[in-house]
């Protein structure tokens, strides 16, 4: 719940830091630990998950030899089950770190045994009966793998496009299109469902022991239009299931993606997951859930290019020093992990959202969805400037940047990624602007924390327009504090003022956002595809960014002799997405800028994850 605007903003807790004292961080770091123990060296070129036989999968267009001991040996299923159904899935911040380790040595590895089965599995979560979620766990505990043929958007892309029609058998689905585990409200059982149609692009198509198919039930472009089904593979007479190798990919050349084909498949009708036509609310409750965690996981892949670079840099400067930087590469350098750590806030106060604040978890889902990919995207092309000429090469580090940058674009949350979390946030913002902007009070301080208790996570929870906006009440909340208190905690004085300089903006910026908004009539229904209002939405994202960064600085400003604690990295985020919006930007008077360098450098010799934790990363010779 969010506190009455006219209160003061409390203080936080005492933070957990990066230092994980608290216990759930604790177990969070210590499972990070042991996957990236379990991945090896990447140095290694007799290690299955070393840097060479990553880059000669990717050479050959084929799965990388042995992945499969993810899911059969290391129990990484485990990681998209509920606690409740004897899996690990319980906190939104566990899933998107472990799930990370995997896309800091590969975006295929990450896909293909990350994100493809967590897709797969929340309409499970969210819909399914006791019965099919039993079922589900069960597989992926013992190692089998669940993949999705996911729900086809109206701007999705050719290369995606393809149809499953589901239709009733001769007594298949009841009118009412109702079923209790099978058994319609009448309690008598019906015969099946007959399945037809493909799907030309299913990560994990062929190894699949099960699938979950968003299929038309009904002709036209209605809301009611498609149903989800959940598939057993080897239940399935011989020919009527046909898997196929996908077209060669332009990425993810290393991640199985197939097709798959099903010819009048017959399947019982407690196939069904939830009722007939529920396919489009469960693509959106899914695409929630992925727009706070996806990008989050993505970021495995900007730590190690950053990585990349600094080591580059440092072999590059005179004696070989990361020390002895050139102005321009410390520059570059502090750009991007600034970045990083501003995608890192968006995706922690997102994921968190989903447990404290779920009904006004949806804005913030789709501005990490929006905003993360954009600035990993760009800043690993500034990052490819670091390298010069040796980003051409393809072989070791280089190689293995060169395939990241290559893959970041099908990496996004679903097949359209941006486009669909930008067409989530812009018909909320006129109604957000009239009633919540400048009234709501500070949202709840876990928002923002590392570790800590959370409420439990609802995957099934239905989507509905945000009950307010917790990104926007915390840039108010907390630059009106900033003001009261004087500059009297939270670092130097001379970064402080920069900071409420830099606030005071972001809030000016969303005052002219609230007027601007708050003119689009609200039966407007055309509104959503106004350029105008879309590039406003542009302007919110960047704007609710800077609150993010700004609601983990203010949580940890106590926590002595944690880097999250200091303003510097803070002013430049935000000088950065000042930059992005137009604003004025005051004068550098402190060496911030410098301060976040000599934590990359740190960070770099301890080995230490670029991003708000700083989790220890498998010692790399690289």
């Amino acid at each position: 719940m969010l506190i009455p605007t006219g209160q003061p903003v409390p203080a936080p807790r005492a933070a957990a830091g990066d230092g994980g004292a608290d216990a759930a961080e604790g177990a969070v770091r210590e499972r990070v630990a042991e996957v990236e123990r379990l991945l090896g060296d990447p140095a290694d070129d007799a290690n299955p998950f070393g840097r060479r036989a990553l880059l000669d999968a990717d050479a050959r267009g084929r799965p990388l030899p042995g992945a499969d001991v993810l899911a059969t040996g290391w129990g990484l299923g485990a990681e998209v089950v509920p606690v409740s159904l004897g899996g690990r899935l319980e906190r939104t911040d566990r899933l998107v770190r472990v799930l990370r380790a995997l896309f800091r040595r590969s975006a295929s590895l990450g896909v293909g045994h990350g994100v493809g089965p967590l897709l797969a599995t929340l309409p499970v979560w969210a819909a399914g009966t006791v019965r099919q979620r039993r079922w589900a766990s069960d597989l992926l505990l013992g190692g089998g793998t669940l993949a999705v043929a996911p729900y086809e958007l109206a701007y999705g892309d050719c290369f995606t496009r393809g149809e499953c029609t589901a239709v009733p058998g001769r007594d298949g689905i009841p009118r009412d299109g109702t079923l209790r585990d099978g058994i319609p409200r009448d309690g008598i059982p019906r015969g099946g469902i007959l399945l037809d149609g493909r799907r030309p692009a299913v990560v994990g198509a062929a190894r699949a022991d099960g699938l979950v198919v968003f299929a038309r039930t009904r002709p036209g472009e209605g809301a009611r239009s498609h149903s989800v089904l959940l598939v057993e593979a080897a239940s399935l007479p011989g020919g009527r299931l046909v898997r196929r190798p996908a077209r060669r990919l332009l990425g993810l050349r290393a991640c199985e993606v197939g097709e798959v084909e099903f010819r009048t498949c017959r399947l019982p009708a407690g196939t069904l997951l939830g009722q007939v036509g529920d396919g489009a609310e469960l693509a959106l409750r899914s695409h929630r859930f992925a727009c706070a965690t996806v990008p989050g996981m993505v970021l495995g892949g900007g730590d190690t290019a950053l990585r990349t670079a600094v080591w580059h840099a440092g072999r590059q400067a005179p004696g070989g020093a990361a020390g002895a930087l050139s102005p321009r590469q410390r520059a570059v350098l502090a750009r991007v992990f600034v970045n990083l750590l501003v995608c890192d806030c968006l995706s922690r106060v997102a994921g968190r959202a989903l447990h404290l604040l779920p009904e006004s978890s949806g804005v913030a889902a789709a501005v990490t969805g929006y905003v993360v990919p954009r600035l990993l995207r760009e800043s690993v092309h500034d990052l490819s400037a670091v390298l010069g000429a040796r980003f051409h090469c393809d072989e070791g580090p280089y190689g293995v940047f060169r395939v990241f940058l290559r893959d970041l674009p099908l990496t996004g949350v679903g097949h359209v990624g941006g486009a669909a979390c930008q067409s989530a946030l812009v018909p909320q913002l006129p109604e957000l602007a009239r009633r919540s902007w400048l009234r709501d009070g500070t949202p709840p301080w876990e928002l923002f924390a590392a570790g800590g208790a959370l409420p439990p996570l609802d995957v099934g929870r239905p989507v509905l327009r945000a009950a307010g906006d917790p990104l926007a009440a915390t840039l108010v909340g907390i630059g009106r504090s900033l003001g009261a208190d004087g500059g009297r905690r939270g670092g130097p004085r001379t970064e402080l003022r920069l900071l409420r300089e830099l606030v005071g903006g972001l809030t000016g910026e969303l005052r002219r956002l609230r007027a601007e908004l708050c003119e689009v009539p609200a039966d407007d229904t055309a509104a959503p595809a106004n350029p105008r209002v879309q590039a406003l939405a542009d302007r919110y994202a960047l704007v609710a960014a800077g609150a993010a960064c700004l609601g983990v600085w203010y949580h940890h400003r106590d926590a002595a002799g944690s880097f999250l604690a200091e303003p510097a990295w803070l002013v430049e985020a935000l000088l950065g997405l000042g930059h992005r919006l137009g604003l004025p930007l005051p004068g550098r008077e402190a060496p911030t800028a410098e301060r976040v360098v000599r934590e990359i450098l740190d960070r770099y010799h301890s080995a230490r994850s670029y991003d708000l934790y700083g989790d220890r990363l498998y010692a790399d010779r690289l």
